[in-house]
This record gives structure tokens, C-alpha cells and sequence, in this order.
């Protein structure tokens, strides 16, 4: 079992955990993850997220999954009324603590969220692609989001990393904001000497963490 860490929001605000999963169409009345702390959340169904039809742009919500997998390992989906999976993450909760060795070695709190299988299942031309389900946009950002969250909830700063894979850096670096962990060296020296550095290892910088949260209007 995962070792949440428990937070109260603004107000004292306490999720309904026994909402009910059907959308009825009042888009008024939809409890989304807005002013959910997500990490005093129980396995199971915590909420909605507005999404994007591929095909007209219409806006749409599904229901959000939670899951624990493991020691500060929590699997969030996001699953259309039909339960079939649109999107998954997996977020590790990597939470260093003042005086550690970890800490010492850095300018800054070196605490993140580490986002992993991050996967939108209904994207064509993706090499996990289910091609029974309905192109949705914006699964990726809501994972994001969640994770943001998450890192924010357990003291990690909104701190976010991840290792993109393939054509997806593009995305994570342009829509996302994300940049390089290791950045390119350009001197001599650093030229001539093994980086064994990951290229795709990406982190979210200071400057991009308020424009995450409100990404198509946020969570």
C-alpha cells in the first residue's frame, strides 16, 4: 500500500467518494478534479475531466480511476461510461527530505513526481492504439495535470519528470513546456567526453508550472 501523504484544500473541502459515475449531460453540475485533493483520495473513482472530441472538438467528461500499484506508486485512468480505458499514467512519488544526501547535492529540492506509461490509447498512429475507441484529445494534459497535483499535494513543488519516448518529446517540450534534464554541453571539452546523460530525460521548470495548471482550463 502506498504511503499517501494527507493534505486538507483551501476551505476544508472534502471529496464525495460515492458519487455516481454516469454524466448526465448538465455540464454545471459535473464534479471534476478542480478542487479534489487527489492524494486523500481512496482507490477507484474520484472524479471527471473535461476532454475534447477528436472529431467536432466537442467538449466531453469522463470518469477518473485511481489505483495504488505499489510503494508511492499510484495508476490514474481515465475511462469513458462504457469503462474502456482512454488514457493511463502511472506517477512515482519521489519526496527527498531536507538534510538527506540527495538534498545537499542540489541548489534546489530535488523532490518530483516521476511520470511514467503515460499513454493515450485512443490517438491513432500511436504504437498502443486502439483503434475501437474514439479519438479523445487533451488525455495526455490531464494526466499531466493530475500528476502536477500530486506533486503538489506531497510537497514536491509541482515538480514533474519524465523520460519521453520517441515523437513525443516534441509534444512534452512545445504544448507542455518541458525541457531537457541534461541539456546539450557545447564546450570542447564536454564534446569530447561520454554524456552518459538520457537526451529524452525531460523535468517541468519553474517557468512552466503555472501554465500547465491552467492548460485548457485545467483540472
Amino acid at each position: 500500500m502506498i504511503n499517501n501523504i494527507l493534505y486538507t484544500t483551501p476551505g476544508g473541502y472534502t471529496p464525495k467518494h460515492n458519487s455516481k459515475i454516469s454524466f448526465k449531460g448538465d455540464f454545471n453540475n459535473v464534479q471534476t478534479l478542480k478542487y479534489t485533493n487527489i492524494g486523500n483520495c481512496l482507490e477507484g473513482y474520484i472524479g471527471k475531466v473535461r476532454l475534447r472530441k477528436a472529431s467536432n472538438n466537442e467538449e466531453c467528461f469522463m470518469n477518473v480511476f485511481k489505483r495504488f500499484a505499489g510503494r508511492n506508486v499510484e495508476n490514474y485512468s481515465i475511462r469513458n461510461d462504457a469503462n474502456e480505458i482512454i488514457g493511463e499514467a502511472d506517477i512515482i512519488i519521489k519526496k527527498f527530505y531536507p538534510g538527506s544526501y540527495d538534498v545537499l547535492q542540489y541548489k534546489e529540492d530535488p523532490s518530483h513526481v516521476y511520470v511514467d506509461n503515460l499513454t493515450n490509447y485512443s490517438k491513432p498512429g500511436t504504437p498502443r492504439h486502439n483503434d475501437r475507441l474514439e479519438y479523445i484529445k487533451d488525455v495526455g494534459i490531464r494526466l499531466l495535470q493530475i500528476a502536477q497535483r500530486r506533486s503538489d499535494e506531497a510537497q514536491c513543488v509541482g515538480n514533474i519528470k519524465l523520460i519521453a519516448k520517441g515523437e513525443a518529446k516534441s509534444w512534452y517540450k512545445n504544448i507542455i513546456g518541458m525541457v531537457e534534464e541534461f541539456p546539450p554541453q557545447t564546450s570542447y571539452y564536454s564534446k569530447i567526453r561520454f554524456n552518459p546523460h538520457n537526451p529524452n530525460s525531460l523535468i517541468l521548470p519553474p517557468h512552466s508550472k503555472e501554465p500547465l495548471s491552467r492548460l485548457h482550463d485545467g483540472l
